[in-house]
Order: C-alpha cells, then structure tokens, then sequence
C-alpha cells in the first residue's frame, strides 16, 4: 500500500481521502473519511499519482533498460515488474525497490518470451531487438558526429 507521507510525519492512507486540495500557502488540504481534516505539507510532488490504479503484474514480465557508455558500448539492465500504473494514456509498469528515475526502460519481455517496445512493436527475441537497437543507435550516433 502506498501511503502518503508528510513533512511532518504524519502516513496517511489514500483510501481514507475523500478529497484533497494544494494551498497557496503550498500545503496540502486532505479531507479525510472519517470527517476530519489535515493540513500538511507532503513529501511526494504531485498526490494525483497516488490515486491512479495499481494493479500487481503476473510473474515473468521484466523491463530492458540501457546505458551507452563512453566508449560506445551498451550496458543492458533488466528490473523486474511488479505492478501495472492504470492510466489513461496506457499501462506503465512499476518496479521493486526506490524509483532510481528509471521510467524510461527501452522494451519488456513478457512472460511468453516476446519482446515489445513503447511504439508496440513486436520482437521474435532479445537477441533480434538488440541487434535492430544498436544498429539504430549506431546510425543516430553516427547522424549527429557528421552534423558537428
């Protein structure tokens, strides 16, 4: 469960939210269901987030996040999904442990073994996006050395 946390120590249970408005003064206004009332500043940017649906991901679905390094090489990392973000504008997945900022995987592996990318496209493996990847990055990067 997700809580929000205040400034001044207080948790409160999103659950228990019926409404909540943001200050001038900057703080946070949170009506809560049980009649009361809490004037807090929070420690998350923007409370929306946590009203959005959360839904716990099937096992085996697992984000590819790359690094380019200095040298031109590519650094692959995998994190696992745990849950799915329902939002309008589509399903974003949510990872175990601190939000390193790491939004901005490159594709997920579904549990079947396939290999899809944010523009739904499909890949026969890992090996098959990869290749079409870094030749991709390859050429964008050679693209901007003739350009400077």
């Amino acid at each position: 469960m997700r809580l929000i946390t205040t400034e001044e120590g207080l948790n409160i249970n999103p659950a228990h939210v019926v409404q909540f408005t943001t200050l001038r003064s900057g703080q946070t206004k949170i009506l809560l269901s049980t009649g009361g009332e809490q004037y807090v500043d929070t420690c998350s940017d923007d409370l929306r987030d946590l009203f959005i649906p959360v839904i716990k991901a099937n096992s085996g679905f697992v984000a590819v996040f790359v690094d380019r390094l200095s040298d031109g090489t590519f650094h692959y990392r995998r994190r696992s999904v745990i849950a799915w973000q329902l939002r309008a504008s589509g399903n974003y997945p949510l990872f175990e442990g601190y939000n390193e900022g790491d939004d901005d995987y490159v594709v997920i592996i579904d549990p079947a073994g396939g290999v899809y990318d944010s523009d739904h496209n499909l890949f026969a493996s890992l090996e098959d996006w990869r290749k079409e990847y870094e030749a991709e990055q390859n050429e964008i990067a050679a693209r901007g050395a003739r350009a400077a």
